[in-house]
């Protein structure tokens, strides 16, 4: 879609965002804890949801600033 959020704050950054937060390995698979229940609590094609799941772990990933 259009990059409306972008026009009107500027890029998200997100990791930048988050440097002020620890964020090892463990906060990480904390989050994908919940990004994964709420996956599967949410009616999909197993295809979507596996495509979704991975692109959070590799996000989640990515926002470690901590180990």
């Amino acid at each position: 879609g259009p990059g409306l959020f972008e026009q009107e704050f500027g890029h998200p950054r997100l990791r930048q965002r988050h440097f002020p937060f620890a964020i090892g390995p463990d906060e990480r698979d904390q989050w994908m804890l919940c990004m994964n229940k709420a996956l599967n609590e949410m009616p999909m094609d197993d295809e979507l949801r596996e495509a979704i799941r991975e692109a959070l772990q590799n996000l989640a990933t990515h926002m470690i600033n901590q180990q």
